[in-house]
């Protein structure tokens, strides 16, 4: 009998279970590399698009993610989590919730994220939510509109949220309101909405003890709070102090405040035509303390160019010019 067809078999037969051993090693290597922390929270941001308080928000209360610990109890995020977070950051985006996207295991929420961008447009992810946040108002679907926003505020950075959502739906809903598209019920709805969550986000940013202070108010006779108000939020992403003294404030009372808090800086909106508005600016002129820089927006700030000019304040033309100073 030959021996040798035998051996052949027996050598091949050990070849092909030392290669499986090997397999099975790399494939737990590899494994146990995604599954290992390594990630700090500031590597997370950048590689998911996700705020740090989003991360630890969707961590702890959901249970998204389980990060690892360091021996100094620093969170460790591995590969695993980082795919995970991309993949709740887009079934979010795609219209499902936080807490339904979350319970899903690995494989099914990568079906999930699959069949939702299947179905999606080619709109802007900004558009989209404007468009679902309208169609909710519109219909008086209270509940929806604010899931919207609350799901927008997740996903995006809040200085894009004031100027690719909320500024340009504003402008919308008083375009619509104007033109009687909608009643004003749909616009009060849509307002407090809005104005709740920009509230809510400005809790977030907390200045450091070095933080330069703003002070931020309207004129007498100036009731519109949006402009101002977003501002404010823009500014507090900056990590500036922010003073928000409100709406149709009279000089004294702006003064007041800015000797109060020793603010450098004071912010002012113009929006609507009022006759008394240069009056006011001049009469807080007058009071403020020499070495006080004004910066002055709004829609109707352009009216009154030359008078700022001729106080040495500075006209703000938009969030975008606003934002630029605010970073100096």
């Amino acid at each position: 009998m030959d021996k040798f067809p035998i051996f052949a078999r027996v050598f091949r037969f050990y070849l092909d279970k030392r290669k499986l051993a090997d397999q099975n090693v790399k494939t737990m290597n590899e494994e146990s590399t995604s599954e290992a922390g390594k990630y700090r929270i500031g590597a997370v941001t950048r590689l998911t698009g996700l705020s740090a308080d989003v991360v630890r928000v969707w961590e702890r209360r959901y249970g998204a993610i389980q990060p690892q610990r360091s021996q100094a109890g620093t969170r460790l995020y591995s590969e695993a989590d980082i795919t995970r977070l991309r993949q709740l950051r887009q079934a979010i985006k795609k219209g499902l919730s936080i807490s339904q996207a979350a319970r899903l295991p690995e494989a099914d929420l990568a079906s999930a994220v699959s069949e939702v961008s299947q179905a999606t447009d080619t709109a802007s992810p900004y558009a989209i939510v404007r468009q679902r946040f309208l169609e909710a108002i519109a219909r008086m679907d209270v509940v929806t509109a604010d899931q919207e926003m609350s799901r927008a505020a997740t996903l995006f950075p809040a200085r894009d949220l004031i100027k690719q959502i909320v500024a340009p739906l504003l402008a919308e809903i008083g375009d619509r309101w104007a033109h009687r598209e909608i009643g004003v019920a749909h616009e009060h709805v849509a307002t407090n909405l809005l104005r709740n969550l920009l509230s809510s986000l400005m809790r977030l940013y907390p200045p450091d003890g070095r933080a330069e202070t703003i002070v931020l108010a309207t004129p007498a006779g100036e009731r519109h709070e949006f402009g101002i108000l977003l501002a404010a939020l823009v500014a507090a992403t900056r990590g500036w102090r922010v003073v928000y003294v409100g709406t149709d404030l009279p000089a004294d009372e702006i003064t007041y405040a800015i000797r109060m808090t020793r603010s450098r800086y004071v912010a002012l909106s113009l929006v609507n035509q009022h006759p008394e508005a240069a009056d006011e600016l001049r009469a807080l002129a007058q009071r403020l303390p020499v070495n006080v820089r004004v910066w002055v927006g709004g829609a109707e700030a352009i009216q009154y160019r030359e008078l700022l000019h001729q106080l040495d304040w500075i006209l703000i033309r938009d969030l975008d010019d606003l934002d630029d100073r605010l970073r100096r």
